[in-house]
């Protein structure tokens, strides 16, 4: 699948997950997310830390939720002394809130993870888009990688000299991890001035028209049925969040 049938199948996630906020309808497209992923073989192992830090968010968010928000219903369970209280549907609205970012942050993933930066571009050029925006695109999504690449490298640095920075309480952890910003951004803005002389070496300029590439963006029948299953799906969730037709939202 080329990167503007995928981005139409993320697109139509994160319009189901922002139409309703209800538990079952949004654990439905969270799980949907999840199948997704799961039929794409993404190596979960590679991102382990991104999920315990989803995971951390997810639950964080829940609790935040539950105790600061005024969520009606019949049976106040608990009143609060900061002025909130608790009901029936707290949780389940709460919930609902997680799955629905979580749905959101999977499928940027998911797009993320199955489609190199080259074909985002692809995909970009064959929407029209200008190609100083392409690249800009472009050198956002690699700078990602360059980011965490130079994080792991400071995090080594740090270890193989003996220094632990998991160990002290909360508050130490935290001014240990801020020191590692430093050289995290003296790091980030070496690379930037590299590629700054690296493209003026080369006379690359952003305003040249008529520019080519050597790859060209494939469609093949997959892609016509994914992209046209995500128009008909948005079209479709629209008019039930608009019209309340043919089901209510």
């Amino acid at each position: 699948m080329n990167a503007i049938s995928k981005f139409g199948l993320i697109l139509a996630v994160s319009v189901a997950a922002l139409v309703k906020l209800d538990l079952a309808f949004n654990l439905s497209v969270f799980l949907a997310v999840l199948a997704l992923i799961a039929v794409s073989r993404i190596p979960l192992q590679n991102i382990k830390m991104l999920l315990y830090g989803f995971a951390f968010m997810a639950i964080f968010l829940t609790v935040m939720y539950s105790l600061l928000s005024k969520i009606p219903g019949e049976v106040v369970l608990l009143e609060l002394p900061w002025g909130t209280y608790i009901t029936e549907n707290t949780f389940k609205q709460a919930l609902a809130v997680a799955f629905r970012m979580l749905s959101l942050i999977f499928a940027a993933l998911l797009f993320l993870s199955t489609t190199r930066d080259t074909d985002i571009v692809l995909g970009l050029r064959a929407l029209r888009l200008p190609y100083s925006i392409c690249f800009m695109v472009s050198l956002a999504i690699r700078s990602i990688s360059m980011f965490a690449d130079d994080w792991r490298t400071i995090l080594d640095a740090y270890w193989s000299r003996g220094v632990d920075l998991n160990q002290g309480s909360v508050v130490t952890r935290l001014k240990n991890y801020v020191g590692v910003l430093i050289p995290l951004l003296i790091l980030t803005m070496s690379k930037v001035r590299e590629i700054d002389f690296a493209a003026e070496t080369r006379g690359f300029a952003l305003g040249v028209k008529g520019r080519t590439s050597i790859e060209e963006i494939s469609w093949g029948p997959l892609d016509y049925l994914a992209l046209g299953a995500s128009v008909l799906s948005i079209a479709l969730l629209l008019s039930a969040r608009l019209l309340e037709w043919p089901f209510p939202l």
